[in-house]
């Protein structure tokens, strides 16, 4: 049997050994101590407040209002409050919480699952298996979390630990664990975070010290310091205030590096800046312009545009496009000058250069050099020098046996 109580503003309870129903009931107190115990189940209609800590087996709400609890509540199975508000002045301890409304935790939660339909706050600290908000989820303290969901945004004030955050709208953290970031607008990190997978419609900014494996951002990726990753596939702008180490990027607008960078494929459609070194053990690709405070070191690399650097070395291939500008010397394989580029001296195996552009000075086995060309310094070649009619060589080229070290003649 279940005790019953219907419309009083004020009720004492001692210990209940079943189950608890209460009808319009505004105010309950324990009648010692400050713990009101109910070893059953409690139903519940109309807007309640329970003074002190609650502990009982579960909890139903059954109207549209507000439970508030002004001390612990511990549960061993559920809370159903399906559209009604639930507010925990102390910490929260159950197996699920399931509530139309708002969900607040001024302390801790500790649970299996926890659903708010309009948002879910936490003060203090959060364990559980799953966090859903229809609008937000905050968790102020730290999140031990597998899946935290908000409608809108979510939040985590300090340490958080997931497999999973996702939100419509923001995300934001400040340093932690986590296996996949789904948002559809921003996510940010005020310290390092360590993510699997980052997928973002709109943009993205993280503390200095992070590691991400893969990113997938519409708008713009940001790091505050140094970056480790694996793959970087952005629509817009890359920029990492550091040094940033790791596999591919590929991105549609700018990526802008504060440190040295180091990687194996790039793929940009507009520019590159590096304040330092680029390192690239495979391919750069470059619709529009490079611009490196130090040494280039890759594989192969195609720029479409303007090229500036202390030093070029490409082991396998050099290219650039038509029009383009060089800086830096060249050090590479195959060597191709478009059409009217502008380079400085190139030192290579196979080297071209097409009609109408002006190099400064060249080192190589083949040489083939197209009309109205201009070349500025020496020409030393090992096999075979071709050159097209009107080509101006300031210096006669000269057959040699074998080349220069380039650090000789290009540094």
């Amino acid at each position: 049997m279940a005790e019953k109580y219907k419309n009083e503003s004020r009720l004492e309870l001692g210990p209940i050994e079943g189950d608890l129903e209460l009808d319009n009931v505004e105010r309950i107190y324990p009648k010692e101590g400050e713990e009101i115990v109910v070893n059953g189940k409690i139903r519940i209609k109309g807007e309640t407040e329970f003074e002190g800590t609650l502990k009982a087996h579960s909890i139903e709400v059954r109207s549209r209002d507000r439970l508030t609890i002004h001390g612990d509540l511990v549960l061993q199975g559920d809370a159903l409050v399906k559209k009604g508000s639930l507010v925990v002045n102390g910490s929260a301890t159950g197996r699920l919480f399931d509530v139309g409304g708002s969900f607040s935790v001024r302390e801790n939660l500790e649970c299996e699952a926890a659903r708010g339909g309009g948002s879910v706050k936490v003060e203090g600290n959060a364990t559980a298996q799953r966090i859903m908000g229809g609008g937000s989820v905050k968790i102020q303290g730290d999140a031990k979390v597998a899946r935290l969901q908000g409608g809108g945004s979510v939040k985590v004030g300090r340490l958080v630990t997931t497999d999973e955050l996702s939100a419509g709208g923001s995300g934001k953290v400040n340093q932690g664990e986590i296996g996949k970031v789904e948002v559809g607008g921003s996510f940010k990190s005020t310290g390092p975070v360590v993510v699997e997978d980052i997928d973002v419609g709109g943009s993205v900014k993280l503390a200095g010290g992070s590691k991400v494996e893969a990113v997938d951002v519409g708008g713009s990726f940001k790091t505050d310091g140094d970056l480790e990753f694996g793959d970087i596939d952005v629509g817009g702008t890359v920029k990492i205030s550091g040094t940033a180490k790791g596999k591919t990027i590929d991105v549609g607008g700018t990526v802008v590096i504060g440190g040295t960078l180091h990687l194996e494929n790039i793929e940009v459609g507009g520019k590159v800046e590096v304040d330092e070194d680029l390192h690239c053990t495979r391919k750069i690709k470059v619709g529009g312009t490079v611009s490196v405070g130090g040494r280039i070191n890759t594989f192969r690399i195609v720029v479409g545009g303007r090229i500036e650097a202390k030093y070029i070395k490409a082991s396998d291939g050099f290219r650039i496009g038509k029009r383009a500008e060089v800086t830096g010397n060249v050090e590479s394989g195959e060597i191709l000058i478009r059409e009217r580029a502008r380079t400085k001296s190139l030192y290579g195996d196979d080297i071209r250069i097409e009609e109408r552009a002006r190099v400064g000075a060249i080192y190589g086995r083949t040489i083939y050099i197209e009309r109205d060309a201009i070349v500025e310094g020496e020409v030393l070649y090992t096999e075979t020098l071709d050159a097209e009619h009107d080509v101006k060589f300031r210096v006669e080229p000269k057959k040699v046996d074998q080349l220069p070290p380039p650090e000789q003649v290009l540094e």
